[in-house]
């Protein structure tokens, strides 16, 4: 239990408890220096997910692009082709997951069983 990870729900991150044998997904903080690119890249058996806590960071996902605030969630299913960049003036703070895309699936449907 020494390693971190996050649950997204919509705008909001909650730090929880990973277990260091448990690979079926990855979360990290990721700051991005201003003038900093991340290349264009996929996985095809993972979903990534990004939360924006601070910056702007411009997302390209698939071949559409667009600015993301802090608050703001993007996600990029799996083998779909994604980069992104810091677009401000300070450095940017990203909470990023990547999980396969059954256990996105359990967590979406454990969510709106919830909330129903």
């Amino acid at each position: 239990m020494a390693q971190k990870a996050f649950v997204i729900a919509g705008d909001h991150a909650a730090i929880v408890a990973n277990d260091n044998c448990d690979f079926r997904y990855r979360a990290a903080a990721h700051y991005l220096p201003v003038g900093v690119s991340v290349p264009a890249r996929s996985h095809d058996n993972a979903e990534t997910q990004f939360l924006i806590e601070d910056g702007l960071v411009e997302f390209m996902v698939g071949g559409a692009a667009g600015i993301v605030m802090p608050g703001h969630f993007v996600r990029v299913p799996a083998g779909v082709p994604y980069a992104y960049r810091n677009a401000g003036e300070t450095t940017a703070r990203l909470l990023v997951r990547t999980v396969s895309p059954q256990i996105a699936l359990q967590a979406l449907k454990v969510t709106v069983e919830f909330a129903a």
